[in-house]
């Protein structure tokens, strides 16, 4: 009350949403979370609406009965194989990454000794983890919306499998409600066990029925559960006794990396009945729907492979069913089935059509097989579930598929089973005559989709597969070999064709006689051969030779007797096809007396003999006899008459005395019906041609239009008579003779015709002709009439063909006079008439036009002038005169230019103007004008076409305006220059020439000729200096002597000379120029590090402070990568005003430094094979040779990658690329199985179980390494029993009948009870240089079946514990290996010191360190290698000295030096000769250096000028003095550097005087005295540039400071790799010494304690002696039958 405020006195009530008022007992039972109202009284009104919170969680039916509902759609079959396959679907999927064998396993555990019904589905896929198992048990959380970790970081998206053939791709646990259905539809509970990949735990999870009934008595929460976490093997928690079975279940998970079972119980009795007693009928249906996935894409072919071949897929589904004894367990792997539909498809068929579909994104493929009628029936299959056995066999042959559908219908390949699919377009017969109807029912086909197609949520029905697939987009074509093939219709057609006339055998050809040509037949390759029969058996009826046959749709009916039969192709007997044609003689032969060949096809299976004879003997009465003629209008034609044209020709009677009303006469084309009074012809009116003509009146058959039967002519008639002309009855006129000129006569010719156009006698006429112009034609009318006669009129219309003769000129026009505008074309339209006013013409007529002036100043200007238009032709002259008046043009025809800067500056034509050097000539206009003088505007178009010559770049906008673009004045003042604007179309131009004269001075510049001068001597050449006019502040700073300045007029510049540094340090010096407040200064400057060293840099811009300040200058230099090669340019770029000037570029060469390689390239050879355990071959890097020879090759076969490494420095390290190798088997060596089979242990008893020794044991050849190798090897397998090495014991006996599958020992075999013998399995007949070493197998032998069955256990489980133990093992020696090797690193790391240079090594010589996986310290191997060009070798101080000698020996810059020959050659090679290489084994080492040649003995013999040196003497060699030495004694030998030319020559004067030969000489100014005492030309004259040229050398600050960085980097290295090293090991021996390492210590202990008292236990079993001593005791026993002959297996 306090919490609402209620007062105690108030009355207040509780009630439901429905008005319920509550009291105590009702408030008892209310649910929780129920809505209440507190009200004031039961009926107070709500003064608000209310809002009532509800949770509407599903029932539980939703999941225990939704099987129920949805399988209830199975076509009246029972749907409890398709909730099976529910649940092989999730397996299948589970074990789809899978690299070995997928095993699933269907236990049907109907034993109640081991508890109550239960249902079973186990399989070796990934498992499930707790997380993967609880989403499983969500209802209907399909694998798209599924979360399979607990952390979202890791949570991936669903991914669709790759395409692959048949759509095989395991992806069909899809919704999330399959497995739920299922295991409720079979039962009412379900354990699920699964132990995913990587866990050691496994997860179990419960859902009852029951489970769920009781949460809801209780009102707790429905959908949650315990997931039980276990290890593996632990069945402590199983109390349930009728659940015992589970202890044995899980006594399996041990060894198993991860599996799932599902585990149903509460079995519904009607499925138990169901499973029991139709065992085949759903283990078939089970085949059906996963057919290709236990068989490949091909399905069960028989008769392409066999069904134990390697080529099937890895999938194992086996099927245990287990009753109460003594009913044996039936035990059938799917894969065994032989009779389910697809596998009755396929073997059933004899040829396939296969095809693709495409539609909206999705693919379908498909199959469409054909199943031949063979000799008396369908092969088409019978669905072995049909009972429906009412059809009659003949029936059953007729209808083969009947009208059921084509197409079964597969979904990600299982089968979706109620779903078919008719037929398409292109497969459906459309009353082909060429294909029976029957051919269409002989087809079965199956279509297979991708999850792109819906289905069902039971996977029994697609949603619209039938109708995307017959919607007019989708595209159909016929695949072969993989290809596409276009046109499926046709190519269908064609395949069912062959198919029909190739593989049905209906007809069997009897009685062979022989093989014949044909002529008969048109196409030649069809005449031969063809077979002769004298019978045939079709559709159980006979015909034979001689037999009376009837045709039936033939043209005509054929009756007659066989001949014989035929059939195309060369055969030897009797055989079967599908057709052929039958050669009959017509009957009655007197009446035909030939033979027809048809079809056998078209053969009257329905005529009897009796009505085909008589219709035979009725043909027989329509023979002829007597032919008579009669005219029954007394207008008879005699023979040989002769008649006008148009007689008629009389009637005609003949009477035909014949037994058969149906004869007819023909004449010509008129046909007579016969009556009672015989045949009559009508009057014939059309005989109108003339000549002879005969008529006949011919008896012919209307059947064949035969005038002969039997042998003899039918009777017939002869009249001959002759028609000529008749009398003249009109005339026509001739052909008029051509052409028709005016006023030339000509002739109308006129023809006689009678009535039918012939020509006739003319009579006696008078032609008249009158005659009327109707243009453009004239028509004539002609009469002709005599006393005799009157001719009818004929009209003559004549067209005149050509004009006539010209006789006047005519000019239209239109104004006079006719104007035009000056340089205009002026056309006159000029007529010739002739006397009738036509326009006409003449070959030889000419017309000519000429222009007089009547008034106006000339010929060019504006006037008017008189056209005279003269004609003259052979016979006539005429002339006409006109008036033509021509005004001036509005064209550009002058040009104007002027300066609005100047207003009194115009321009004229080749004008020369004087202006200011570097000035700018501005604000130029220019104005045009047409030929009056007026002013033409400027338009766009004008403006585009006025060019000028000193610039490209014009603004339309200034053009337009009539601005042109400024004038920049050369500013040299010699420099004139030529300016001109155009007009470009007119030639209409003005051009000028600017000449600079000198400006105001704006700054001084001195030109030094050269950049180097001695101390002492006097500078080169001179110095010119340009506009000074005193000497101020000159060398500040040096002592100069006999400086001396003068002026040249000639160029006003002054000439500075004989400028000497007397004293000071050598190096850059600044000479120094004023006049006025203009500085120039000459500067010789150097770009450097901070240790003085030439830099590289490409960032680096070099500014020059320059007088006056408005200069300004900037050096850019454009370098790229360090990396690329190539020749470069620098550009050095100035700007004055904001405007660019010019300024010269220097060209660069780079090189690659070999000192810094950047990349790892390995060539090796690809198709090398790489055997297991064998050695890896020689390998070959760019620019280096290693030979790494003593590495292994893994020994496992599979696919590995390699990698080099190159170890730059001690940090940096180059890697190569991954190189893929494939490591194949090696030499076949042995024999060996898949996996270690048990021991047998086996008895003489009568079971066979205890007498098998091997059974399904698959033996390899094997190489050394246990890869299975030598696929291609022929040979047998001999199996053999002996003894253990020293013992002599009786031998047990193969049974004689031995399956290949399954070997045991005879039943009461002979063998010593409790011994050991050895199996032995020995190859023979393979051609191999080595035998194979073969396999033995031990097992044991007992006589008795307890003792076995005591020691099958022990020595199951000894196997057991011994391959547990054994694998503890490797775990511990593996960490503790991985701990000795971390340690040995960590000791390795503390102790090692950097690496010092090899002694061997030469210049160049740098650590290559060769890795390949796995890293190892014995594998990395240290390589010196020299691979150096000469210009890399040596440094040179002096710039000058370094150009020279760089120069020098220029050819040889590029030459690389090598430690040895051989590597030289393998350079060579490489390059293809292009290389220059040089070895250093073959190069003269010479004694000690030699003195300079004017010194000998220790003692100069003369002061040599000029500073003389050798030039070896100035190389700086980095690494290797002695070997560089040697290199650069070979190449430069005694050669010697001087300052200058004039010390040169005085040097070697001075030497040679004194008898000594002088080597050349090399000036530091570039010049070079050869040692013959030559010099000067280009030859001995350095270029400025060179490509190559020795580097400067580093300051030794440089090298001290690298050194110290290494070491450092070494050190931080060495430090980081140790405390990784330490790192490693501590987790490594915490990893030793965790609870789960010492768990798994305790549990080996406790597995080798029992696997010795296992051991001892075999040592201890007692043995029973043997009673009888067979003869082969002692002897290899092999298997034999009576112990006669071995037999191979």
């Amino acid at each position: 009350l306090q919490e609402f405020e209620i007062d105690q006195q108030e009355p207040f009530v509780l009630v439901t949403t429905d008005r319920t008022v509550l009291d105590f007992d009702k408030f008892e039972d209310l649910q929780d979370e129920s809505t209440l109202h507190l009200l004031q009284n039961e009926d107070q009104a709500p003064s608000v609406a209310t809002k009532e919170c509800i949770k509407f969680t599903p029932h539980y039916d939703t999941v225990v009965k939704s099987g129920m509902y949805e399988y209830y759609a199975s076509q009246g079959q029972n749907p409890l194989p398709y909730t099976l396959a529910e649940l092989i679907d999730n397996a299948l999927s589970a074990t789809a990454k899978n690299t070995g064998m997928r095993t699933i396993e269907l236990r049907m555990l109907f034993d109640e000794t081991i508890g109550k019904p239960a249902v079973i589905v186990l399989d070796n896929g990934c498992g499930m983890t707790s997380e993967q198992l609880k989403n499983w048990a969500v209802f209907r959380l399909s694998k798209f919306n599924r979360k399979n970790v607990k952390f979202a970081s890791e949570q991936e998206g669903y991914v669709r499998p790759d395409p692959v053939p048949r759509s095989l791709n395991s992806d069909i646990s899809y919704f999330g409600v399959g497995g739920k259905q299922a295991v409720f539809y079979v039962g009412h509970s379900v354990r699920m066990i699964s132990k995913p990949a990587g866990s050691p735990n496994v997860h179990e999870l419960i859902l009852s029925e029951e489970e769920f009934k009781r949460k809801e008595r209780n009102k707790e929460e429905v959908y949650n559960g315990i997931i039980t976490n276990r290890m593996p093997g632990n069945s402590s928690h199983v109390k349930n006794d009728d659940e015992r079975f589970l202890h044995a279940l899980i006594a399996e998970e041990s060894g198993k990396a991860s599996f799932t079972a599902v585990v149903i119980t509460d079995i519904q009795p009607n499925h138990v009945t169901f499973l029991k007693d139709d065992f085949e009928v759903w283990t078939r249906q089970l085949a059906h729907i996963y057919h290709y996935y236990i068989h490949g894409v091909n399905g069960n072919d028989l008769s392409s492979h066999p069904a134990n071949s390697n080529d099937l897929p890895k999938i194992d589904i086996q099927i245990t069913l287990r009753e109460k004894p003594p009913r044996c367990p039936r035990v059938i792997n799917i894969r065994e089935v032989e009779d389910d539909m697809q596998s009755l498809y396929i073997n059933t068929a004899a040829d396939r059509f296969e095809f693709m579909a495409e539609q909206d994104g999705g693919t379908v493929e498909g199959i469409i097989r054909y199943h031949p009628f063979l000799y008396y029936k369908e092969t088409y299959p019978e669905d072995p579930s049909d009972d429906d056995d009412d059809d009659t066999e003949c029936g059953a042959q007729s209808q083969a598929r009947e009208r059921k559908p084509i197409f079964e219908c597969f979904w990600n390949g299982r089968l979706i089973p109620n779903t078919k699919v008719s037929d398409f377009y292109w497969c459906t017969w459309n009353k082909d005559p060429k294909l029976p109807e029957e051919c269409y029912r002989r087809l079965s086909g199956v279509l297979f989709t991708d999850d792109r197609f819906k289905v069902s949520n039971n996977k029994l029905t697609f949603m619209d597969l039938e109708q995307r697939l017959k919607q007019k987009e989708t595209l159909f074509t016929r695949i072969v070999k993989g290809q596409k093939q276009r046109g499926i219709e046709k190519e269908f057609k064609q395949w069912l064709q062959s198919c029909h006339e190739k593989l049905d055998k209906q007809i069997q050809f009897l009685g062979y006689k022989g093989t014949i040509t044909r002529t008969d037949v048109a196409k030649k390759k069809m005449q031969q051969p063809w077979g002769t029969f004298s019978s045939i058996q079709w559709d159980g009826k006979k015909y034979k030779a001689g037999q009376f046959v009837k045709s039936v749709k033939t043209q005509p009916i054929v009756y007659g007797k066989v001949v014989q039969f035929l059939l195309f192709g060369s055969y030897k007997g009797d055989v079967f096809a599908t057709g052929g044609e039958v050669e009959v003689a017509l009957e009655p032969q007197a009446l035909y007396e030939k033979t027809k060949t048809m079809l056998i096809s078209k053969i009257d299976q329905t005529a009897t003999d009796k009505a085909i004879k008589k219709h035979i003997d009725s043909d027989a009465t329509r023979l002829p006899d007597i032919l008579k003629v009669d005219w029954p209008e007394s207008n008879p034609w005699p023979q040989n008459a002769v008649r006008p044209a148009g007689t008629p020709f009389g009637k005609i009677l003949d009477c035909l005395h014949t037994t058969d009303s149906h004869t007819i006469v023909v004449l010509k084309s008129f046909t007579a019906q016969h009556s009672k009074w015989g045949f009559w012809f009508k009057k014939i009116d059309c005989l109108t041609d003339l000549g002879k003509y005969t008529m006949t009146l011919n008896t012919m058959l209307s059947e064949g239009n035969l005038t002969v039967l039997g042998g003899r002519s039918l009777p017939s008639y002869t009249l001959n008579f002759t028609i000529k002309e008749g009398d003249a009855e009109r005339f026509v006129i001739g052909p008029v003779s051509s052409p028709l000129v005016v006023g030339v006569p000509f002739n109308i010719p006129l023809m006689i015709k009678d009535g039918y156009d012939h020509p006739a006698k003319p009579p006696d006429l008078t032609p008249v002709l009158q005659c009327r112009l109707v243009r453009p034609l004239y028509s004539s009318k002609i009469y002709c009439s005599s006393s005799q006669t009157n001719l009818l009129a004929a009209e003559l219309k004549l067209r005149l063909c050509f004009s006539g003769k010209p006789h006047s000129l005519h000019v239209p026009r239109k104004d006079n006079p006719v104007t035009a505008m000056n340089g205009d074309p002026v056309k006159f339209n000029v007529e010739v008439h002739d006397e009738a006013g036509n326009i006409t013409a003449n070959p030889k007529q000419i017309v000519r036009c000429q222009v007089k002036t009547l008034f106006g100043p000339c010929w060019t200007d504006a006037g008017i002038f008189v056209a005279s238009v003269h004609l003259q032709t052979f016979l006539l002259t005429r002339n006409m005169t006109e008036e033509l008046e021509v005004l001036p043009s509005t064209r550009v025809s002058s040009m104007e230019l002027c300066s609005r800067d100047d207003g009194n500056l115009k321009l004229k034509n080749k004008e020369r103007i004087e202006w200011p050097a570097g000035g700018m000539l501005e604000n130029l206009f220019y104005k045009l004008y047409d030929e009056a003088g007026r002013v033409v505007p400027i338009t766009a178009e004008i403006a585009s076409k006025i060019k000028v010559n000193w610039t490209a770049k014009v603004y339309a906008e200034d053009l337009i305006r009539g601005k042109l673009p400024d004038i920049q004045v050369p500013t040299q003042v010699k420099e004139e220059r030529f300016y001109q604007v155009s007009y470009q179309d007119q030639s209409v131009s003005i051009s000028f020439t600017i000449v600079p004269h000198p400006d105001e001075p704006a700054q001084l510049k001195a030109t030094l000729p050269e950049n180097s001068v001695n101390l002492g001597e006097t500078l080169d050449g001179n110095i010119s200096e340009y506009k000074p006019s005193h000497q101020k502040d000159l060398f500040c700073g040096y002592s100069l002597m006999n400086l001396c300045v003068c002026l040249q007029e000639s160029s006003g510049s002054v000439v500075v000379t004989g400028v000497r540094f007397q004293s000071g340090t050598p190096g850059p010096k600044e000479l120094c120029f004023t006049y006025k407040s203009y500085v120039a200064r000459v500067i010789q400057s150097k770009l450097t590090d901070k240790w003085g060293n030439p830099s590289p840099d490409q960032r680096v811009v070099v500014g020059l402070r320059c007088s006056p300040p408005t200069l300004k200058s900037r050096v850019v230099l454009l370098f790229p990568c360090c990396s690329t090669r190539g020749y470069y340019q620098l550009i050095f770029q100035g700007l004055f005003n904001k405007k660019c000037i010019s300024s010269p570029s220097v060209n660069l060469t780079v090189i690659p430094d070999p000192n810094k390689p950047v990349s790892l390239s390995v060539e090796y050879d690809t198709s090398a094979k790489f055997p297991a355990g064998g050695k890896f071959p020689v390998t070959e890097m760019i620019f280096f040779f290693l030979p790494y020879r003593d590495k292994e090759i893994p020994q496992q076969v599979g696919k590995y990658t390699i990698k080099f490494s190159l170890q730059v420095d001690k940090i940096k390290v180059l890697s190569s690329n991954q190189i893929p190798i494939n490591v194949e088997a090696n030499q076949p060596v042995k024999l060996g199985p898949d996996s270690q089979p048990p021991t047998p242990v086996v008895s003489y008893s009568e079971s066979i179980a205890g007498r098998t020794l091997v059974e399904n044991m698959t033996l390899n050849i094997m190489d050394s390494y246990g890869n299975p190798t030598g696929g291609n090897l022929d040979g047998k397998v001999n199996v053999s029993i002996k003894n253990l090495s020293g013992e002599n014991k009786p031998l047990p006996l193969f049974e004689g009948k031995t399956s290949s599958c399954q070997l045991t020992v005879m039943e009461k075999s002979p063998g010593e009870d409790g011994s050991s013998y050895t199996l032995v399995f020995k190859p023979e007949g393979f051609t191999l240089s080595t035998p194979l070493e073969p396999y033995e197998l031990l097992f044991h032998f007992y006589n008795d079946v307890e003792n076995q069955q005591k020691m099958s256990e022990l020595t199951k489980k000894k196997d057991e514990l011994t391959a547990t133990v054994g694998a503890y093992k490797n775990i511990f020696s593996t960490y503790n290996r991985l701990l000795q090797m971390l340690t040995s690193k960590i000791i390795f790391v503390c102790i090692i010191s950097p690496c010092k240079m090899c002694p061997q090594c030469v210049l160049g010589c740098s650590h290559l360190y060769l890795k390949l996986p796995p890293c190892d310290w014995s594998t990395t191997l240290c390589v010196c290698v020299w691979f150096r060009n000469v210009g890399h070798l040596a440094f040179v101080q002096d710039d000058t000295a370094a150009r020279v000698i760089s120069w020098h020996i220029y050819g040889d810059m590029d030459c690389v030096i090598t430690r040895t020959t051989e590597a030289a050659k393998r350079i060579y090679d490489s390059t293809n000769g292009r290389q220059q290489v040089m070895p250093l084994d073959t190069m003269f080492k010479g004694s000690v250096d030699r003195p300079l040649p004017h010194i000998r003995n220790g003692r100069k013999l003369f002061e040599p000028p000029g500073n003389p040196v050798h030039a070896r003497q100035l190389l700086m060699f980095p690494q290797d003095h002695d070997s560089c030495n040697n290199v650069f004694r070979s190449l430069l030998g005694e050669t010697i550097l001087i300052d200058d030319l004039d010390s040169g020559n005085s040097y070697r004067k001075a030497v040679v005087q004194n008898n000594i030969p002088c080597p050349t000489i090399l000036t530091r100014q570039g010049e070079r005295i050869s040692s013959r005492g030559k010099f000067g030309g280009a030859n001995n004259k350095a270029p400025a540039m060179l490509r190559y040229m020795f580097g400067a050398p580093y300051p030794q600050q440089y090298y001290t400071l690298q050194d110290q960085i290494g070491l450092l980097s070494e050190y931080r290295s060495l430090l980081e790799k140790k405390l990784t090293a330490e790192k490693e090991r501590s987790d490594c021996l915490q990893q030793i010494q965790s609870p789960e390492m010492l768990k798994k210590q305790q549990d080996m202990d406790e597995k080798a304690k029992q696997l010795e008292e296992i051991n001892r236990q075999c040592a201890s079993t007692p043995m029973r002696q043997l009673k009888r001593a067979p003869d082969s005791a002692g002897e290899p026993s092999g298997i034999t039958a009576k112990r006669t002959r071995q037999r191979s297996k």
